[in-house]
This record gives structure tokens, C-alpha cells and sequence, in this order.
């Protein structure tokens, strides 16, 4: 059945619509769509991964030694120096460059990050024998013993935000507080850095234990990415050169 006259333009197309999806289908959609594959093409989630972990080793009351960790061949030794009193501004510098054997860096960083755990686990031990003395008889007398745990390190794990330069992270002070830290270089070689801690968190302990847990994860993955690179590279160079008859 027809539509009645007076309504036949509402059923009719206008040119311009066929002249936009024409130029759309040709220009538009395939340029649109070879951008979005590059740009799928640059997103590596390995990149998303820390570049650095450090290993805090405190020197009683106001330093600390830092053995940072950034790659299966590089550890840099830094030293840490508290500015002001209330533990919010840091100053770190670079002491040694070291580039020890890769099963050498493996063997440190995994005794560090060991010692990091069992530390957290000595803290909820302490804060059980704090209830216990609270809730004991007052008759009953409990010994006291030194504490080996007085220097084992802190963890902290920085996430990079532009580039290595300016990075954001956090500090495991024990299983349940955290700071969150931001890190920037002052000078352009990387040497001396700044650290400024701008929020404290307490969170719950089996939280705690799976950020720490997950961080060193993707960081051991990233580096582990990162070496496998380097060696794919070192083998293009070695092929072309061999290709190009050059002893």
C-alpha cells in the first residue's frame, strides 16, 4: 500500500546520507580502524609493571640502606637520609652501581623479600603476645627475649608514572601499615632522588600479604621480560652481522 502523498517525504532518503556513509565506508572507518589497531599494538600490560623494588635495611634512629633491584643483573646500593621529623620527606642517593651474576641478584632479592614476610609474620606473633600479657593473670610472669627482627628490611615497590624519574609506590612499615610514597629525581643522571610520603594506610593483614605478594609478582615478571628482550636483541645483532660477513 502507497503512503498518501503529502507523507512521501518522510520515507524518502536525502543524497547527503548516501554521500556520508559513502565517504565513511572509504575514508573515515578505515583510518579510524588502522589507528585503533596501532594503537592496540602499543599496549604492552608488561609495561604497567614496577621498574624498581627496594629493600630498606634501617640504621637506627634516622637512616637506612637501600638495596634497589632493577634488573636480573642490576642492583644499585642507595643510602636514605631523613629530613625532618615527622618521616614525610627522604632524601636518597645512589653509593654503588653493582651488576652481580643473574643467579647472585635472584638469591639476594628472594632472601629479602623472605625476610620482608617473616617479618610480617613476627609482627602478628607480637601483637598476639601483647593480648596475651594484657588478659594475664597478674601473677604469672612472662620472659622476655631480645628481638632478632629489630633490622630486617622494608619493602617498597615503586610504579612508574611517566617514566623511571617520577614513580609512585609503597612502603611496608609491618602486615598491616603501609605508606604511600611519590619518587623523583633531582638531577639528571638518576643519583639523588627525593622521597615524599603523603598517605598512611592500615589495612587488613590478608590484604596487605596480597598487594605485597602480587607487586613482587608483576615486578619479577617485568624484569624477567625485560632480560629476555635484551637477549633476543643481542641475537638479531649477532645474525646481522654475521650476514654482513664482519668478523
Amino acid at each position: 500500500m502507497k503512503p498518501p502523498k503529502k507523507n512521501r517525504l518522510f520515507f524518502r532518503v536525502p543524497p547527503c546520507y548516501h554521500c556520508l556513509k559513502r565517504y565513511w565506508l572509504n575514508q573515515l572507518y578505515p583510518r579510524l580502524s588502522t589507528a585503533i589497531r596501532k594503537s592496540l599494538s602499543l599496549i604492552d600490560p608488561l609495561k604497567l609493571s614496577p621498574l624498581t623494588i627496594i629493600f630498606w635495611y634501617p640504621i637506627p634512629p634516622y637512616k637506612a640502606i637501600g638495596l634497589s633491584i632493577t634488573g636480573l643483573e642490576e642492583i644499585a646500593v642507595f643510602g636514605r637520609q631523613q629530613i625532618e621529623p615527622n618521616q614525610t620527606l627522604y632524601v636518597m642517593s645512589k653509593i654503588l652501581h653493582l651488576k652481580p651474576p643473574f643467579p647472585l641478584t635472584l638469591f639476594i632479592m628472594f632472601v629479602s623479600f623472605s625476610l620482608v614476610l617473616v617479618d610480617s609474620a613476627h609482627k602478628v606473633i607480637l601483637s598476639i603476645l601483647s593480648e596475651y600479657e594484657n588478659n594475664a593473670p597478674t601473677d604469672e610472669t612472662i620472659t622476655p627475649s631480645l628481638d632478632p627482627f629489630a633490622l630486617t628490611p622494608r619493602m617498597s615497590i615503586y610504579y612508574p608514572i611517566f617514566d623511571d624519574r617520577t614513580s609512585i609506590g609503597f612502603l611496608t612499615i609491618d602486615s598491616r601499615h603501609v605508606e604511600i610514597s611519590v619518587k623523583q629525581a633531582l638531577e639528571p643522571n638518576n643519583n639523588i632522588r627525593s622521597l615524599i610520603r603523603f598517605i598512611d594506610i592500615y589495612s587488613p593483614y590478608p590484604l596487605q600479604v596480597a598487594v605485597m605478594i602480587l607487586s613482587f609478582g608483576l615486578f619479577l615478571s617485568g624484569i624477567i621480560m625485560r632480560y629476555n628482550q635484551e637477549i633476543q636483541q643481542e641475537v638479531i645483532d649477532d645474525i646481522q652481522t654475521l650476514l654482513r660477513g664482519h668478523p
